[in-house]
């Protein structure tokens, strides 16, 4: 078994809610983004949304994207980041990649 492949189920997967779930695939779909951005997407309160975000972080599902410039699907240059962006883990987005072309 692969290193990563142990790591992604060393996270506590049986825990997400439902819109758990939908913020990682959200995630997943469209790279790294803010809250902000993200709540309005999956139709979520900005609150609840930032609480999910910290509390997936906390559990290892995701990661905060360093640095100052996100190079985003769709932009014609980077963007500034003024806010605080999130990412999947490696371990998450291998985990989601093999559930979602499974599901296939």
């Amino acid at each position: 078994m692969s290193r990563s492949k142990k790591k992604a189920e060393n996270l506590p997967w049986g825990l997400l809610e439902e819109n758990d779930w939908r913020i990682l695939k959200d995630l997943f779909s469209t790279a790294p983004d803010c809250a902000k951005f993200l709540s309005r997407r999956i139709g979520l309160e900005l609150e609840e949304t930032m609480r999910r975000l910290r509390e997936l972080e906390n559990t290892g599902f995701l990661e905060r994207v360093e640095g100052r410039f996100l190079k985003k699907k769709g932009l014609r240059r980077p963007k500034h980041m003024n806010h605080t962006y999130y990412e999947l883990s490696r371990p998450a987005r291998l985990h989601l990649r093999r559930l979602l072309f499974e599901e296939r």
